[in-house]
């Protein structure tokens, strides 16, 4: 039996609007939940370049992603860290979710960049390997969404139709959504699977209001799964740190079974 603690997060970028709560504040908070949660694999979204490099701290995880902008270091990073010790990277694919995924490019009604990051593992005691991808949709527009999650299927879940596959991020889109729908058609999402236990609310994006009533929350963040992974338990983790939360978005956690 191999189990694995996988989640996504969107940790907030530094914004000068956030003051005092700015990334220097929230750091200690975000690293802190990482490191209690104890995960093996995770997706970020929103990472500036020096928040990057303050994840370097976290020395027991490898990553794996690019900055959106350029592919090489301009603009938000969209990535995985993985616990280098357990898990092999075997192979990688990055694309931007445009009509040329190949290359830096955007959706013509995209407020900017959107990218996915796939990356094939193998965990080292069992020889099982599986695909772990990250993305982040747009926040503008529904049919760039749209077109982002066609992207996806047909870049990443066609490319890796042969491995155990999970794909976490920040959709944008709730569940009425064309994007979400597409998505669940090839994937079952994580809270829905047979036998698992869910914790917490249905919303992950709470905008750092600690008074928002809970079915006010947007239900945005997930972690989809392909049908072969059992999951075990799903959590929204709602902490807080002196009545502050550490990002805008709540992390989503799922303890699952590989095949």
């Amino acid at each position: 039996m191999t189990q694995l603690k996988v989640a996504t997060y969107n940790i907030r970028m530094d914004a000068y609007e956030d003051a005092p709560w700015t990334w220097a504040a929230r750091r200690p908070h975000v690293f802190e939940i990482i490191r209690y949660f104890d995960w093996d694999l995770f997706g970020v979204q929103e990472v500036l370049p020096h928040q990057l490099t303050d994840f370097e701290t976290l020395n027991e995880y490898a990553f794996v992603g690019t900055a959106r902008e350029d592919g090489k270091n301009n603009g938000e990073y969209n990535g995985i860290f993985y616990k280098k010790e357990r898990f092999e990277r075997i192979d990688q694919k990055i694309f931007w979710l445009s009509q040329t995924p190949d290359v830096p490019s955007i959706h013509p009604e995209a407020g900017c960049h959107r990218l996915c990051v796939c990356g094939l593992f193998k965990e080292k005691e069992s020889g099982k390997s599986f695909v772990f991808a990250n993305t982040h949709l747009d926040h503008v527009s529904e049919k760039a969404r749209e077109l982002g999650a066609k992207v996806i299927i047909e870049e990443g879940l066609t490319a890796f139709k042969d491995y155990p596959l999970f794909l976490v991020g920040d959709f944008n889109a709730n569940p009425s959504e064309k994007a979400y729908q597409l998505l669940t058609d090839h994937l079952k999402d994580s809270r829905f699977a047979d036998g698992a236990f869910v914790y917490g609310p249905k919303g992950t994006y709470q905008a750092f209001d600690t008074t928002m009533p809970w079915e006010q929350m947007e239900e945005i963040d997930f972690i989809f799964v392909s049908k072969d992974i059992q999951v075990k338990k799903v959590g929204i983790l709602t902490n807080t740190w002196e009545n502050k939360f550490p990002s805008d978005h709540f992390p989503v956690e799922a303890l699952v079974e590989l095949p």
